[in-house]
C-alpha cells in the first residue's frame, strides 16, 4: 500500500461512516458500522486497525455535531443529526 492511499483512508473512511447512518434513520451501532464497513470491502487494513480508525471517525462526527450519540442498554446507537426520529 503507498503512502497516497494511507493518507486518503481516513477521509475515505469518515465519508463511508456518514453515508451508513445516514442510511439508517432508526439508528446503528459501532458494531453493526463495522461489519458492514468490512463487508463491502471500503477499508484497507487489519480488522483491529478499522475498529480504531471508526471509533476516532465517530468521535470527530459526534464532536464535530453531524451524528448523535445515544446510550442503549450497554452500547450505543449513532444518529444522522438531520434525522428528526430520536424516540
Amino acid at each position: 500500500m503507498d503512502y497516497e492511499k494511507i493518507s486518503k483512508e481516513p477521509c475515505r473512511t469518515k465519508e463511508a461512516v456518514k453515508g451508513l447512518i445516514k442510511q439508517n434513520p432508526d439508528g446503528i451501532t459501532f458494531s453493526e458500522i463495522c461489519t458492514q464497513l468490512q463487508q463491502q470491502s471500503i477499508f484497507l487494513g487489519t480488522y483491529r486497525n478499522l475498529l480504531s480508525m471508526t471509533s476516532s471517525v465517530l468521535g470527530l462526527l459526534v464532536e464535530e455535531g453531524t451524528i448523535l450519540s445515544i446510550e442503549e442498554g450497554e452500547s450505543k446507537i449513532f444518529l444522522y443529526a438531520g434525522h428528526k426520529s430520536l424516540t
